[in-house]
């Protein structure tokens, strides 16, 4: 629902006499695409391997000594047994390991957690670039994106500023996984997050999808963590009692933000409202001229719809498609 820190792409470093000859080797073996270091870090995912090519392996590497640089999806460990089994090891001078680097969710003020990561910690800060130029396979950065983890983070995503640790990388990855949330915290002041009720109601009973809908759209953008659920009643009018299902989420957002993205998901393309997500915050309503749409109640179908606009732009393609995908699952129900 929430992750918090992941490594990104692994980095080798190759010395070879026949740069031409190995470049084409791998391209012709891997999926691969000729990058800069800027593209290479848009490009690479957690399960690729970005490589440097350079005629001598100095002790310090600097970009102006790599003359060829590409992305391969798959890992070093694949690519250095095709060497090895194709017997084409002979247009590989030496090899390293590059510096790992971490990437960790960070919210309001970047600069207040990498500098408490930093005294925790120990280490350098600077740019991403300095210290890819001058690290080692002892080195490993630390960088800060506000951006959801579990898609793709661009070279742009990233907090101009890196810390660089050198040490042990498996104690360091440790040593964050146990205190992440703690630093996450920090760049919102160490302020108290939101426990949220949501209450979904649908006149058709098709739950389980507005449920498999709601946590779709929760773990895609990243918003928090589902602490229970249950079935229960309400009762919108007196006397009268509905079966809802109640979710209980816990947010770093205000309620406003979450209020927001919830009337989006209560309408289609078309207009048409299909379910009820009422929110609620110490068991007081939040209604939707709360969250800062249009205040006319004959516009609530026009703020469902800007809501909507607004939370479809920011899905992946495979996203929309699964949320569409439920849409069309949910819409089978009315007939």
């Amino acid at each position: 629902m929430l992750s918090l820190i992941r490594s990104g792409p692994r980095i080798l470093a190759f010395a070879s006499q026949n740069i031409e000859d190995l470049y084409r080797c791998l391209v012709e073996s891997f999926e691969a695409e000729t990058c800069d270091l800027t593209s290479a870090f848009d490009i690479a995912r957690e399960d690729h391997t970005i490589i440097f090519i350079a005629p001598e392996m100095k002790k310090v590497l600097t970009l102006s000594d790599i003359q060829t640089m590409l992305v391969i999806k798959t890992s070093p460990a694949a690519i250095l047994c095709h060497l090895i089994s194709g017997k084409r090891a002979d247009l590989v001078d030496e090899v390293r390991t590059a510096p790992r680097t971490l990437i960790m969710r960070a919210l309001g003020d970047q600069e207040a957690i990498l500098n408490q990561i930093h005294k925790d910690l120990g280490g350098t800060i600077s740019t991403f670039s300095e210290i890819i130029s001058s690290g080692n396979e002892n080195t490993t950065l630390i960088a800060l994106t506000t951006h959801p983890l579990n898609h793709r983070v661009q070279a742009a995503d990233l907090y101009p500023q890196v810390l660089r640790l050198d040490g042990n990388h498996y104690e360091y990855l440790k040593e964050l996984r146990m205190h992440a949330l703690q630093y996450l915290n920090v760049g919102i002041g160490n302020r108290d997050w939101n426990e949220i009720e949501i209450r979904i109601y649908d006149r058709y009973s098709a739950y389980k999808l507005h449920y498999d809908r709601l946590i779709t759209i929760f773990e895609t953008l990243e918003l928090g963590i589902v602490l229970g659920e249950s079935w229960s009643k309400d009762y919108p009018r007196l006397f009268m009692s509905v079966e809802v299902y109640r979710v209980r989420f816990f947010t770093f957002h205000d309620t406003q933000h979450i209020k927001r993205i919830l009337l989006g998901m209560e309408y289609l393309d078309d207009g048409t409202r299909m379910v009820d997500y009422d929110v609620y915050v110490d068991n007081k309503k939040i209604g939707w001229t709360d969250a800062l749409l249009p205040s006319d109640p004959r516009a609530r179908n026009l703020a469902g719809a800007i809501s909507r606009d607004d939370l479809l732009s920011r899905l992946t393609p495979s996203d929309l498609e699964s949320l569409l995908e439920l849409e069309s699952q949910i819409i089978q129900t009315r007939k």
